[in-house]
């Protein structure tokens, strides 16, 4: 019989009065969250698309060593080898080269793929804790953020991350009810499993993990991690609560929040009201710690949120604009200037995700969000994280899975048995969140444009942090911003 792993749990989460959010693909990157952490915060990685994102960094030749130095800790080095060997490039990539493409994520968990979700997880968890221990004797948890509806890579990065011994997983953009199995079966060696949404399917699907298929990471040490679903409605937190295996504590999101949104419950005018706005009150009966979430980017919404009964807050657009966070430095000055000379209108796009989920985007000149550069974009799905599964019966009446996605060319789409109908105003979340990082493909000479997303709190939150800090701070200094009013 297999010997049992020991494992334990990170912190007291409940003592954690800010919560850094999961922003994009790569703008919560170790450097921010360790940053974070550091001052005794939560520091949250995304987990979104982070295979491409190492391959990428390794091909821009990972001039500060970090990614190398994260994989030499990968607790199987032949994963890591592998990984390095193909992709890192000690020069960097030539001017207009374009990125070597990385296999597409499915649910027949193709080797490369799933081998690079896994070091991309563990790489960025592994390096903000690095970074937060080194810059503190008594660093806060370092957290990862997944998307829910991201079904098909979950399980590797879930198990990535914990293999890095992170201390919390957060999800949202969906409802995350499989996941705290997933945490305990992954950290005791149990094959893992989630529910597959395939499209006109007759059967049920899954997605599934079996860690003891790597031995060598199988055998490496792990800790429990505390989970945190992201929610939106008093109902789904009670739901959630009264479950086998409960989620930790809960971030309470309001429909102002960046990134992806839950649905409004108007479903005529697609206008949200105070139905979307999660009673306080309730949260604190369920008896659960949460952090609310949401245009709460200042110091008086802290103590607000404390006054409330929440354990604290979560912020993402305040930190969006600091100096630690992966935003393209270019870009970061762009929103800046903007937000100060003339304000930033940050417009929630029902139709623009390729998730189905409503998707805040930045109003900003140059970025996806405007019409002319939207059309000039040659329609390719690359990357792929943001398909949808469905299905075609063979000849023997088996149900054989297929992808598609809505931000991909037209006619691919329509041939794959899509509606025309539904590519219309999409957009290519992967690679245009990719270019937003310093990290967007080229092709025949054309990179691909960044898009931006944040609260609908952008302006207000960097016109104050600029009057207090100046053009450039730290995420210490949004810190220190936002407990002024709290020590």
């Amino acid at each position: 019989m297999r010997e049992q792993i020991e494992t334990e749990k990170t912190f007291e989460y409940t003592d954690i009065d800010i919560i850094q959010g999961g922003m994009g693909v790569g703008v919560s990157n170790w450097k921010l969250a360790g940053a974070v952490a550091a001052e005794g915060a939560m520091g949250v990685v995304s987990g979104t698309v982070i295979g491409p994102v190492l391959a990428r960094r390794l091909q821009n030749g990972d001039q500060d060593g970090s990614s190398r130095q994260a994989l030499s800790a990968f607790p199987d080095q032949s994963i890591a080898e592998n990984i390095v060997q193909k992709y890192y490039q000690p020069r960097g990539r030539k001017p207009n080269q374009p990125y070597k493409t990385v296999p597409k994520y499915d649910a027949k968990g193709r080797k490369l793929a799933l081998e690079l979700n896994l070091a991309g997880a563990f790489t960025e968890v592994w390096l903000a804790k690095k970074l937060a221990a080194r810059k503190s004797d008594r660093p806060g948890p370092i957290g990862m953020n997944l998307l829910t509806k991201l079904q098909a890579p979950t399980l590797t990065a879930l198990y990535g991350a914990i293999l890095a011994k992170v201390d919390c997983i957060i999800m949202g953009a969906g409802i995350p009810y499989e996941i705290p199995k997933s945490i305990d079966d992954l950290v005791h060696g149990n094959k893992a499993s989630i529910h597959l949404d395939v499209i006109k399917a007759e059967q049920p699907h899954e997605i599934e993990f079996d860690p003891t298929k790597y031995p060598l990471l199988d055998k490496a040490q792990k800790i429990t991690p505390a989970f945190f679903a992201i929610i939106s409605s008093n109902i789904l937190a009670k739901r959630m609560s009264q479950r086998k295996l409960p989620p930790s504590g809960f971030v309470v999101e309001g429909p102002v929040a960046g990134g992806h949104n839950a649905p409004p419950r108007d479903k005529i005018k697609l206008e949200y009201d105070d139905r979307d706005r999660v009673n306080l009150k309730d949260m604190v009966n369920i008896g659960l710690p949460f952090w609310v979430a949401g245009g709460y980017d200042s110091p008086e919404k802290l103590k607000e949120a404390k006054d409330s009964g929440a354990n604290g807050i979560q912020v993402g657009s305040a930190f969006l604009v600091c100096q630690d966070s992966g935003l393209d430095p270019l870009i970061r000055d762009q929103v800046i200037n903007k937000a100060i000379n003339e304000g930033i209108e940050v417009s929630t796009e029902m139709r623009a995700s390729p998730t189905g989920f409503p998707f805040k985007v930045v109003q900003l000149p140059g970025t996806l969000s405007e019409e002319k550069v939207y059309y000039e974009r040659e329609r390719n799905c690359d990357l792929g994280f943001l398909r949808e599964a469905y299905v075609v019966v063979d000849k023997a009446g088996k149900e054989v899975i297929y992808y598609r996605c809505t931000a991909e060319l037209e006619k691919d789409f329509i041939k794959k048995g899509g509606s025309l109908a539904d590519t219309i105003g999409k957009i290519c979340l992967c690679n245009g969140l990719m270019a937003t990082i310093g990290l967007g493909q080229t092709r025949h000479g054309v990179e691909e444009k960044p898009i931006v997303t944040a609260g609908d709190i952008l302006t207000d939150v960097t016109r104050q942090l600029v009057a207090i800090y100046g053009l450039h701070f730290s995420a210490k200094e949004v810190l220190n911003y936002l407990r002024s009013n709290n020590r």
